[in-house]
């Protein structure tokens, strides 16, 4: 394979939250696809930007779920080398997974049930610029992505809640403060976390930081 910007010897970054798991993906890349992984990482910031010291052609994310510090990571790559390929590697296949992954900007999108040579199909489909979906999962993950540039619309309640769950406060305490009851609050709560796509409070409070709704 050759890299996207001519390099006789592709440049392929890996990143995944798990060290060990990276070093076992590495591993299984060179014995198996005669693939070596260049550079590998986490999602932090600090360990990203060290890592795209190396001009990577094609990165390959291990995760499972878009969490914002996958989001954040991949946005962080796009915007420092544009020309790199992302090609995600998830054991994400129901719809609405899926949908969830059109958070995230990428190039390729391959199930790990599909085995080595749906990965090695992947990879040289991103080495030569060209995209690639493990069957059934392009449709709802370009659904996700054109709903990624809607600004989700929140209720009056919902944007009152935000901050106050994203600086740590508890839901019961919110409710106390919002002057509603905690089954109220927890509804609101419920649908906040449903129109932004986020799971836990960690995720909202990194959305609120980025989003400027809070202070770091």
């Amino acid at each position: 394979m050759q890299g996207a910007n001519g390099k006789s010897e592709p440049v392929l970054y890996l990143m995944g939250r798990s060290a060990l798991d990276r070093l076992a993906l590495k591993c299984l890349l060179r014995s198996e696809l005669r693939c070596e992984v260049t550079v590998d990482s986490d999602f932090t910031p600090t360990s990203v930007w060290t890592a795209m010291r190396a001009r990577p052609d094609v990165v390959l994310v291990n995760a499972d779920h878009p969490a914002i510090e996958v989001v954040d990571a991949v946005e962080m790559i796009t915007r420092l080398r544009p020309e790199a390929r992302i090609l995600v590697l998830s054991a994400a296949v129901e719809p609405h997974q899926l949908e969830s992954w059109g958070r995230c900007p990428l190039h390729a999108y391959v199930v790990k049930d599909g085995g080595l040579e749906e990965l090695r199909s992947g990879l040289e489909a991103a080495f030569a610029n060209r995209p690639y979906f493990s069957p059934g999962t392009r449709a709802p993950i370009e659904r996700g992505a054109a709903r990624r540039h809607r600004t989700p619309v929140l209720s009056r309640r919902e944007a009152e809640l935000l901050p106050l769950l994203a600086r740590g406060m508890t839901l019961r305490d919110a409710a106390q403060q919002m002057l509603v009851s905690y089954k109220t609050a927890d509804s609101y709560r419920t649908s906040l976390l449903r129109k932004l796509g986020i799971r836990d409070r960690v995720e909202l409070a990194r959305y609120a930081i980025r989003e400027r709704i809070i202070d770091p």
